[in-house]
């Protein structure tokens, strides 16, 4: 009797996977290389998405009557997308190993960008914790839920740098600061692959979306990015940089043109960086169908030619789109393409598959429970520590937070104040109905008896129904906490908006309730910086909320009742209004530039708004007071070959111990080409107890002062230089020295 595949599942035995060096995963790619015919390479190329993954009952074994079957049984297919469920990731492994003519396995891949089963907060609130170590943890806890999924890959990180909130891509991103993405883009990449794939709990990481996909004009997704070689390279290119240093596995090519050409044909962003220049030595693979859309953005005739640009300019794998299946062999043949860009392209695939063990064990990942690996305790306790230190605290006059447990009579009034909808855009498996709402979170922390809880409006539409019930039940109470914002899925891929407002009529209920003249505070939930002008005038108390996964109620509940401290840093500055976008910290200077970036005649400023944001980088209260004093800096001279230390005191001057990100921020008095006012150097996250001071040590050497000159070579020059040392990208305690090479 044939064995059932569930059967089948819990029969497997798992093999380690053998660590091997790239010189021995590079001879084992060439000899299976040499056994393979064109169509077969070719076919290692191009990663499937089986229209029937989710179908139940497939019958497998009439593979002619299925086309991604038979593909996969001809060695036509390289790998699979966006299947999850592990009998049918068994089923096609099967095809692959046991019906192909090689047995070369195929790898499974997926988006699991904050979370797997258990959903983490959204990367642009773990980047406000500033903290690459959380981060690191955090991936390596999303790793072992996603090893026991079945997949090999995860589609993450995203570290394209993000200057313009209206982008719905933005809550994938760490933000506007190219050091602070550097340093978490990095960390994802350890988190995920732990260094190499011999821990059976390893995924693959893939950087994207290499080039500058955060930097689409208008916000508007997809989009054109157009800028200059300097800007991608002193800004845009560092988190990719450190993703290729972190030995991340794969990249993923952008949607978007740079220079006029496609990323996913582009030759001066694949070739003369990432393999010439970086020498990296993984796989490239296209995005969802970018290679079909040469044609659209009019660099390609037909799909031909989209093949023959992209083998030419170094894309190796390409997802979904079949030019490479249809048309290399053809332009091969014709002498159009060489055979060598084939086999340049497979050998990455091959060495990939050897280095992550699918030739040890092509099962690997495979188990007929794996929900007995999923939301386990620790992964939990982590999500909330990853929660707890996401929140930043924008207001908090007169110290109305933190809460009593026990004293006062709570309305608890907003659209989202019982929502679990919180996991955010690119959930992947984690479920809204697992995540804790806000209710529920204080209600388990203070009980219910003091907490009068109404929605009061929706978060989208014009229904002012619920309003008098809302004011009602704020009547009777002490203090209003109302929570506001976007719905999850008014953000993440194609989600751009025109205007950064909170929708509907939110806006109407919080003035509402600020005519009641009672204590407000006020939770935001979004997926990016919003407009709070009003807020930050009208409230007494703020806390963005962003969207935290599961532990979402349970991390704010801690923070309003002072179980925790707040302590995340804004990775992204906070416009006052759309019109000012972008609005970021290190800007350009101008030759007529406003002195305080207030209205001032013939000078370049708004005549409505400031130039400077509502909140900027950097910013985030405590309910700790710190002070900053005694910067010093060991030295007046730089020299080359030597390290500058700087250190600075902080002094807890409150009754509360709590944690502070110290910033290190470097101003260049003057330069060859323009640079920005202020860059980010250096961050580090110390815990001070209360009535306690500790002193700080940074080191800066030559590197810190690099830019990229007239000649486009990054370097330092003897110029005179300012340090600055803070709690955000405003720091004003300061230092200067120069620099003498």
């Amino acid at each position: 009797m044939e064995l059932t595949i569930q059967q089948q599942l819990e029969k497997l035995e798992h093999k380690p996977t053998t660590s091997r060096s790239k010189t021995e995963t590079f001879q084992l790619a060439q000899e299976l290389l040499k056994k393979m015919t064109l169509a077969e390479k070719i076919g290692q190329m191009f990663q499937l998405a089986p229209p029937e993954a989710n179908v139940e009952g497939l019958k497998w074994e009439h593979r002619e009557e299925n086309s991604s079957a038979k593909l996969i049984c001809e060695g036509k297919v390289g790998s699979i997308l966006s299947v999850t469920d592990s009998e049918t990731i068994f089923k096609l492994q099967k095809l692959a190993v046991e019906q192909s003519r090689l047995g070369i396995p195929l790898f499974f891949a997926a988006d699991m960008i904050h979370g797997c089963r258990t959903g983490f907060p959204i990367n642009l609130a773990m980047a406000c914790s500033f903290d690459p170590d959380l981060i690191e943890r955090s991936c390596r806890q999303i790793a072992y839920e996603v090893a026991h999924t079945g997949l090999n890959l995860t589609f993450s990180p995203m570290v394209d740098l993000v200057r313009d909130p209206r982008w719905g891509r933005v809550m994938e991103s760490n933000g506007e600061d190219p050091y602070l993405n550097s340093q978490l883009a990095a960390a994802y990449v350890r988190g995920y692959q732990q260094g190499d794939y011999s821990s059976a709990y390893s995924v693959a990481a893939c950087c994207k979306h290499f080039v500058a996909y955060g930097a689409a004009e208008g916000g508007r997704e997809y989009n054109t990015v157009d800028m200059s070689e300097r800007e991608l390279r002193q800004h845009y290119l560092s988190g990719y940089k450190a993703c290729a240093d972190a030995g991340v596995a794969s990249f993923m090519t952008s949607f978007n043109i740079y220079d006029g050409v496609p990323a996913t044909a582009n030759k001066f962003i694949l070739r003369d960086i990432l393999r010439n220049e970086w020498q990296y030595d993984g796989f490239v693979i296209s995005d969802y169908t970018s290679s079909y859309e040469m044609i659209d953005h009019r660099t390609a005739r037909d799909a031909r030619e989209v093949a023959l640009q992209s083998i030419v300019a170094g894309l190796d794998h390409e997802m979904v789109s079949m030019t490479y299946l249809e048309h290399l062999e053809e332009l091969v043949i014709s002498g159009e393409v060489e055979e060598s860009l084939i086999d340049e392209a497979v050998i990455h695939m091959l060495q990939f598959k050897y280095q992550i063990g699918l030739f040890d064990d092509p099962y690997k990942h495979l188990y007929a429970d794996r929900e007995q690996y999923m939301r386990l305790p620790e992964t939990l306790n982590l999500a909330k520590e990853a929660a707890l230190k996401s929140v930043v605290m924008l207001k908090n006059d007169n110290q109305t937070l933190p809460l009593a447990k026990q004293k006062q009579k709570i309305a608890l009034i907003g659209p989202l104040a019982d929502s679990n909808q919180v996991v955010g855009a690119w959930g992947s498996l984690a479920r809204n109905e697992e995540c804790v709402s806000l209710l529920s979170g204080m209600k388990s922390l203070i009980g219910g008896e003091n907490i009068l809880h109404t929605a009061g409006c929706d978060i989208l539409g014009n229904n002012r129904d619920g309003f008098a019930q809302a004011i009602a039940v704020a009547k009777s109470a002490d203090i209003i906490i109302l929570a506001v914002g976007e719905d999850q899925s008014m953000s993440g891929e194609a989600k751009s908006r025109a205007y950064l407002n909170i929708p509907g009529v939110q806006n109407e209920l919080a003035q509402a309730l600020k005519a009641l003249n009672k204590p407000l505070i006020v939770i935001v939930f979004s997926g990016r910086p919003l407009e709070l002008g009003w807020y930050a005038e009208n409230s007494d108390a703020i806390l963005q909320a962003w969207f935290l996964g599961n532990e979402s109620g349970s991390a704010l509940a801690s923070i309003l009742f002072g179980d925790s401290n707040p302590s995340g840093k804004l990775a992204m500055s906070f416009p006052y209004t759309v019109g000012q976008i972008p609005v970021y910290y290190n800007q350009y200077n101008t030759g007529r530039p406003s002195p305080n970036g207030e209205y001032s005649e013939y000078r370049s400023c708004y005549i409505d708004v400031p130039n400077y944001p509502l909140y900027p980088f950097g910013y985030g209260l405590s309910y700790s007071k710190f002070e900053y004093m005694d910067l010093v800096i060991d030295k007046k001279v730089l020299a080359a070959a030597q390290q500058l230390t700087v250190s600075v005191k902080i002094c807890n001057t409150s009754e509360i111990s709590g944690e502070e990100v110290v910033q290190l921020y470097i101003k260049c008095k003057n330069f060859s080409v323009a640079r920005p006012n202020r860059e980010l150097k250096r961050f580090k996250r110390v815990m001070i107890p209360t009535n306690c001071s500790k002193i700080i040590e940074f080191t800066i050497d030559k590197s810190d002062l690099a830019y990229y000159n007239a000649e486009m070579k990054s370097t330092p020059e003897n110029r005179d230089y300012i340090i600055y040392v803070g709690s955000d990208s405003n720091a004003d305690l300061s230092a200067e020295f120069s620099y003498l090479s």
